[in-house]
């Protein structure tokens, strides 16, 4: 570990004893620490629970699709964003079973004393707890995954009541909000890595950024890794599947490398397809839907449709 490594850490693990959320211990256990360098400079310490995860008893219970939250997050005029503050660390460890958090590193060893990123089950638990909160708001729009809470509302004076609700059950719950990452009574707000609007769905401008910054991939592995990107785009891509095709057979077993005309027209053309992606409306379930779909002999393709010429619009 570098000396400016160790000064970082030194420094993280000053900030964590000062909040209560490690302290300092004799254990059995030992995993190791991972630094992952942070956009500001700053790191996120990390702890490799792999041999520890491989011994738990895995909690089965239930993360939603971001793809069906999307689905129900409605177009209205009032919408608010809410993240909680470090939120698996608001959560207590069992003191029996603090001893297993622990992790070593140059300083010593340390357990948790709040529940820590990495662990197999933290998710479900986690998750679990959220719904807890949900399930007492009355008459609130609101949906979350993990640690990130959206409320929806049809006019301000609602959504001020379904806010002061939220909180009173965030209180209840003694889940602390970080008031930098919320954004409150917006009529477009970003959720799950895409942009809602009282239009429908958009996508993240700066991860279409990101894709256009990408290179000509190199090796199956680069390959898999911008596939991998464009997917998270492929719901605004009319025959993704098709257009993608000659960099996914790059991918298949016991291929040759080969980097040609036709990868680089699908490589250039997904890229170019994000540029000006659709807006998709949201499902409004009181409406009749049109499916209409296409077929090639290596293909299948559909697309989900409300409303009539000319004013159809694409949902998914």
């Amino acid at each position: 570990m570098t000396p400016a490594k160790k000064e970082l850490l030194k420094k993280e693990l000053e900030s964590l004893l000062a909040e209560g959320i490690i302290e300092e211990c004799e254990s059995p256990y030992a995993s190791p620490v991972v630094l992952v360098p942070k956009p500001n400079g700053s790191i996120r310490l990390c702890i490799d629970y792999r041999k520890l995860n491989a011994t738990t008893i895995p909690d089965t219970y239930p993360l939603p699709r971001m793809d069906d939250l999307l689905n129900e997050a409605k177009s209205t005029k009032f919408m608010s964003t809410i993240d909680l503050k470090a939120g698996y660390h608001q959560v207590k460890v069992y003191e029996a079973d603090q001893e297993k958090t622990a992790f070593i590193c140059p300083f010593g060893t340390y357990k948790f004393l709040r529940m820590p990123f990495g662990l197999r089950n933290a998710p479900a638990t986690f998750q679990r707890l959220i719904v807890k909160f949900r399930s007492g708001l009355k008459d609130v729009f609101a949906l979350s995954y993990l640690d990130d809470i959206i409320v929806l509302s049809e006019n301000f004076d609602k959504h001020l009541s379904d806010l002061r609700q939220v909180f009173e059950r965030l209180s209840l719950f003694k889940l602390t909000a970080n008031r930098n990452k919320c954004n409150f009574a917006c009529n477009r707000v970003k959720y799950l890595g895409h942009y809602i609007t009282e239009q429908g769905i958009e996508v993240d401008a700066d991860k279409v950024s990101s894709v256009q910054k990408i290179t000509e991939p190199t090796c199956v592995k680069e390959v898999q890794s911008y596939l991998q990107t464009c997917s998270w785009f492929r719901r605004y891509v009319p025959h993704f599947s098709e257009i993608a095709r000659p960099l996914s057979d790059l991918t298949k077993k016991n291929k040759t490398w080969t980097w040609g005309e036709p990868e680089r027209k699908a490589f250039e053309s997904l890229k170019k397809m994000l540029i000006s992606p659709p807006v998709l409306s949201q499902p409004d379930g009181s409406k009749p839907f049109i499916i209409r779909t296409d077929a090639s002999s290596y293909a299948l393709g559909a697309v989900l449709i409300q409303g009539e010429k000319p004013e159809e619009h694409v949902i998914e």
